[in-house]
């Protein structure tokens, strides 16, 4: 059986009575904290679900914000080998048309999913390669973030 040489204090996880002195944990008990608690490499965290028991999760950290215009009618827009874990996408709110944005395969006008000036969406994605837009006015533009 482990003990807890010094306890920690968790602000989301109240407990009663405080932990204090040298606790006895037994296996089942380090396994439930495993499963409970996550690491964000500066602290420990517990982690929360919702109603229906799905784990809630928040934006991952951004990257970098990129803007892209269109250069032409129906021009199309791909992106280079960059891992990320998702993108929030913005058609610009001064756009005189739609955007067209596709995952894994090219984006064309009813292909895909349309953007109409100031609309936004976000996608989780594993790489910027997937992610494939038809800005459809020239001029008009998109505005990405991504993330880590």
């Amino acid at each position: 059986m482990y003990e807890i040489q010094r306890p920690f204090q968790i602000a989301a996880l109240p407990l009663k009575p405080e932990l204090t002195g040298r606790q006895k944990l037994d296996e089942t008990i380090i396994q439930a904290l495993s499963t409970l608690m996550g690491w964000d490499g500066q602290a420990r965290r517990l982690l929360n679900c919702g109603v229906g028991g799905s784990l809630q999760t928040i934006a991952p950290i951004a990257k970098a914000i990129v803007n892209v215009t269109g250069v032409g009618a129906n021009d199309d827009i791909t992106f280079g080998d960059e891992v990320t874990s998702e993108v929030m996408i913005l058609a610009n709110a001064a756009n005189g048309g739609d955007v067209w944005i596709n995952i894994g395969k090219s984006a064309a006008v009813d292909t895909g999913w349309p953007l109409d000036a100031g609309e936004i969406v976000i996608f989780s994605l594993n790489n910027m390669q997937e992610l494939q837009a038809r800005i459809v006015t020239a001029g008009d533009k998109l505005i990405i973030i991504k993330t880590v």
